[in-house]
This record gives structure tokens, sequence and C-alpha cells, in this order.
């Protein structure tokens, strides 16, 4: 009786010991990504990794590149690799999409992109932009998070797409819009902080 009950006291600590060493201190955000992350159509520098910094109070890096296309991220990636103790946000495809790459070619290259990131001390986190018009993005998106089981976070846009006052152009937020685009992704990390 003894024996088992000293086992099971041991296990348990053997399992929140484990537990807490495989936790990652978060200790910034890396925003990567295209035009949506650079905050293409916002005034004053405020995009949605500004306003990330406010909510979070962690220092957030903004590696948007407006026009970039998955490919674009992939050839990129060694910047990236170089952060640590990170979540890094990964939003890529729209592009993609309006330049009609072929979406097999996308999910190739936001896999390459997931893999290399992995192999990292970060979680990375996939961003997808809107799940009604760029439907097949999403669902190739969704199906490469459960896949590679990394947190997914669904259409940043969502909330925001039938408001075009919180737009400054067809695809991409004003300040305001980006604000709320902000606010969503905190929701979704903040567990992680």
């Amino acid at each position: 009786m003894f024996k088992k009950f000293f086992l099971f006291l041991f296990l348990i600590c053997m399992l929140t010991s484990c537990s807490k060493n495989n936790q990652i201190q978060i200790n910034s955000i890396v925003c990567f990504g295209d035009s949506l992350t650079q905050g293409y159509g916002s005034s004053e520098g405020n995009t949605y990794p500004y306003f990330l910094q406010q909510l979070t109070n962690l220092p957030v890096v903004n590696k948007g590149i407006n026009g970039n296309t998955s490919k674009d991220g992939l050839n990129r990636i060694d910047d990236i690799l170089t952060a640590q103790n990170s979540i890094i946000l990964v939003e890529f495809g729209a592009n993609d999409f309006f330049q009609q790459i072929p979406i097999s070619e996308t999910r190739e290259n936001m896999e390459q992109i997931i893999d290399k990131l992995k192999t990292t001390d970060n979680v990375v986190v996939l961003v997808s932009i809107e799940d009604k018009q760029l439907k097949q993005l999403y669902t190739m998106l969704k199906s490469l998070a459960k896949e590679k089981k990394v947190l997914f976070i669904n259409g940043m846009l969502n909330e925001i797409w039938n408001d075009r006052t919180l737009f400054s152009d067809e695809v991409h937020p004003n300040s305001k819009g980006y604000k709320i685009v902000a606010e969503k992704i905190y929701k979704n990390i903040k567990y992680l902080l």
C-alpha cells in the first residue's frame, strides 16, 4: 500500500516538474507576414503589432512586408529563426490568392515555414486572414495548423470585414480596424503569456 502511494507521489512530482520545464517563458512577440502585418493602410504606425504591444506589455517585432507571398516568407525565414522564447505569429497567403498561386504551392511553403520555426524555442501561431471570401486558403491553413499541432487563429479580419469604415481600401484595415485585429489576436494568445 505504502509503495503504491509513494510511487503515485513520485509520478505526480515528475509530471509536474516536466510540465514546468517544457513551458517557454515568453519574452517577445514576432509578427511575420505581409502587408496586413506591416500595417498597410494604417496611420502613424498604428498597426496590429503596435496595438498588440500595448495589450501585452511585451516587445513586439513587426516583420511584415507589403506584397509578400508565402514564398517570400520562406525566403526570409532565417531572419525569424534568430528569435528566442517568442510567440511567432505567421500570416501569409492573401497575396498568393490574389496572384493565383496554386494552393498546393502555398501549402508547401507554409509547411516549410512552420517546420523551420518549430525547430526553435518559440511558440508558432498560424493566423488566417478571412474565412468567407478566401475560404480555400482558410481551409488549407486550418488543416495545416491541425496537422502541425500549432495554434490557429481563424480570420483576423472576420470581425471587421463587413464594416467598411474600418478599412483604408478593399483589403487593408485602417488604424481603428487594426486595433480590433490586435484585440482578437490578444484574446487568442493571452493564455500563453
